[in-house]
């Protein structure tokens, strides 16, 4: 989130006069608002309260697993929702009162990892070392020690040494790490609170935290006449001159401060790059300028010449095929080569800029080539050709394959509308901010921006989704919108409403106050009580809530208390979990739409009376639970025709989550207990999969990031 001064000064000063817990509550209140929008739930002293409590520790954070680029594992640790929410507004006040030192490149707004490169570009010598296990190695009392000096001063002396408990307690989490036990110079596994891998807080905390290790080891590379930067625990220094020797002053003194400062050095990641050879820093080439890989490019070339050459799905499986040939662990999942491409020509995007020709002709291709594959109605997924994991029945060919289909790639589009330097963002956001970045001039020029910007993937999304491709035309191209309007309420105005380009042609009126004329205003009914819509800022607000499930509304939740109200009356819910503060794109049309059939389905079965809704929050992906609890399909086959998404409630339901989410059922069956993925974008996820238990009837609805 960029901050303008007077928000950062307030901030900081309103940090700085706080006195106690609701002083805190109140400036994490005001932040909320600057994040999420005016309209969002306040934090309560309950919310603070709880997570702070020992009681809460066990569901605060959900733990996974990723595969490192150079092997072994990473674990991350990912905060329940209402955790992170407030984390994100303690980091947000974090970056106001505190000022990074120049050296830390990573994770600090306005920087990339070509920032902490191109310090190191064109040297004779550049020396890497990295930390071990960095984010882990900072205990919490460690961080509560550096918030009770400045310019935090949380402490004592200041009366203030609460909030530097409570702060600290947020940011923290109880794991275990393994520690260096000099007695007997052994490493050794110990259970200790540490600021954990994966909190909105933790990447500003290890700054804040490596202050005096930055201080130090700039003082020691001025010293030594050398360059020196870090991103995270990637420490880089770089020269003209040779100061590396492996038993030299240089490296007997960066030793002894790392050390002092209670790191670690891992000795696997300390290396000397000399000219001559090739000298990476952060993962890009900087021999002369930051740069990728060439076998990067040829990489990106050679995929897109294969699916020009012979389809995508020649090139789909040519491409898995490499993929898991240099994967140590074959059962990695695969994911699509469309969205590999996507990401990598992004990441070129950002190293060598958007004008670059190279970026220019590659991403041309890839766009052409999607519009051609929809017009051939190609799948882009591989086709998938057996029953992996099939239960032992009889008649195994009688049963459907789930439908393929591709979520990520409506969620790609969807992104553009969050997109930095881009118009299609500020169609959606503070029209000022765009302007004030210079990304378009006016209303005439905004719209030809982002229409360039939204044409290329116009067509595939309509192929993903026809009735929002035609939501977004209607709000931000359709001239003729106050016609037959848009939406679930069919809204009679857009950008493109000819009377918002004269208002704003004869005046200096910002978009989002321009008044509606009479004809387009209306009154909404909501479960928040009813309201009219007479400002242009209403229509952008409701645009938002049909393509976006938004957190600063909560609108999951009250769809699904809305949804339980209307059709489950004297059934109860016997639990509610990580519904608030949770957002994804998708139709949200749509997936009411769906949602209705399946609170019927629920309905019929009242001598089930308890009701279950709970979000996991994955790093990639929201997964929504819905639980029936004791209701089963014990009894009836999978084989039944009411599963086969053929006809009936469950095809339908199939049709509106088409390319919107991953969906699956869990319950007894005649089979026994199995889970049925009726959609589904991995090709080697089978339709049918045994578990061991069900507790009642689960619906599965998996929503990317």
């Amino acid at each position: 989130m960029k901050l303008d001064q007077t928000l950062i000064d307030y901030i900081n000063t309103t940090f700085h006069e706080m006195k106690s817990k609701d002083d805190f509550l109140s400036l994490l209140n005001f932040v909320k608002k600057k994040i999420y929008g005016e309209d969002t739930h306040p934090f309560e002293i309950k919310n603070i309260n709880y997570y702070i409590s020992s009681k809460s520790k066990q569901n605060r954070y959900t733990r996974f697993v990723i595969k490192k680029k150079s092997g072994g594992d990473r674990t991350i640790h990912s905060p329940v929702s209402g955790l992170k929410a407030l984390q994100k507004c303690i980091n947000l006040i974090f970056q106001s009162t505190y000022k990074v030192n120049p050296a830390a490149t990573g994770f600090v707004i306005g920087k990339s990892i070509v920032d902490n490169a191109i310090v190191h570009s064109g040297k004779n010598y550049v020396f890497n070392l990295d930390l071990k296990d960095f984010f882990s190695s900072i205990d919490q009392a460690r961080l509560w020690g550096r918030l009770k000096v400045a310019p935090f001063n949380l402490n004592e002396q200041t009366g203030r040494l609460e909030l530097a408990n409570i702060i600290a307690c947020l940011c923290c989490h109880e794991m275990e790490v393994e520690r260096f036990d000099t007695i007997n110079n052994q490493w050794n596994k110990v259970i200790k609170n540490v600021i954990p891998q994966g909190a909105p807080t933790s990447p500003t905390l290890i700054n804040i935290v490596c202050q005096r290790l930055d201080y130090y080891l700039l003082a020691v590379a001025k010293r030594f006449s050398l360059n020196y930067t870090r991103y995270a625990d990637d420490i880089t220094f770089s020269s003209d001159h040779n100061v590396y020797q492996k038993n030299g002053e240089f490296i007997a003194e960066v030793q002894r401060i790392i050390e002092k400062e209670n790191f670690n050095i891992k000795d696997s990641k300390t290396r000397l790059q000399k000219r001559g050879y090739r000298q990476e820093v952060t993962g890009l080439v900087v021999n002369h300028k930051p740069n990728v890989h060439n076998n990067y490019i040829k990489q990106i070339r050679h995929w897109i010449y294969v699916w020009e050459k012979f389809g995508y799905e020649y090139a789909s499986n040519f491409f898995i095929k490499q993929y898991l040939k240099d994967k140590i662990n074959p059962k990695t999942n695969t994911p699509d080569l469309s969205n590999v491409l996507s990401g990598k020509l992004n990441y070129l995007k950002m190293i060598r800029g958007f004008d670059n020709s190279t970026y220019i002709k590659l991403n041309d291709r890839f766009e052409l080539l999607l519009n051609i594959s929809i017009q051939k109605n190609e799948n882009i997924v591989a086709d998938q050709s057996t029953l992996l994991g099939m239960p032992e029945v009889e008649n195994n060919e009688d049963f459907k394959l789930p439908v393929l289909h591709t979520p990520k790639e409506l969620v790609r589009i969807l992104n553009k509308f969050t997109l930095n330097n881009s118009a299609l963002k500020y169609s959606t956001h503070n029209w000022d901010a765009g302007q004030d970045e210079d990304i378009f001039k006016d209303l005439p020029d905004f719209l030809k921006k982002a229409s360039k910007e939204f044409n290329p993937v116009s067509e595939y999304l309509k192929s993903l989704k026809k009735e929002l491709h035609a939501k977004i035309m209607s709000f931000l191209f359709n001239e003729k919108v106050g016609e037959k309007g848009w939406g679930i309420y069919r809204v009679k105005f857009g950008w493109s409403s000819p009377e918002l380009l004269k208002e704003m042609q004869i005046s200096d009126i910002k978009p989002e106050n321009f008044t509606l004329p009479q004809n387009a205003q209306f009154r909404l009914e909501t479960n928040r009580g009813n309201e009219t819509i007479q400002k242009f800022k209403q229509v952008i607000d409701i645009f938002k809530n049909e393509i976006e499930i938004r957190d600063e509304n909560s609108i999951l939740q009250d769809l699904l208390l809305e949804k339980h109200d209307k059709h489950l009356n004297g059934f109860e819910i016997k639990e509610m979990q990580n519904l608030e503060n949770t957002n994804f794109f998708t139709d949200v049309d749509y997936f009411s739409r769906a949602l209705t059939l399946i609170f019927e389905n629920i309905q019929k079965r009242p001598e089930h009376r308890f009701v279950s809704y709970i979000l996991v929050d994955e790093p990639d992906s929201n997964i929504l639970e819905i639980i029936h609890h004791g209701s089963t399909a014990k009894g009836k086959s999978i084989k039944d025709k009411k599963l086969s998404l053929e006809s009936g409630d469950f095809g339908t339901i199939s049709m509106h989550l088409r390319n919107l989410c991953e969906w699956s059922i869990e319950s007894e069956f005649k089979e026994g207990p199995i889970r049925i993925n009726f959609l589904d974008s991995d090709k080697d996820t089978p339709p049918y999969v045994k578990i061991d238990q069900v507790d009642g009837f689960k619906y599965i609805f998996k929503f990317y990031k």
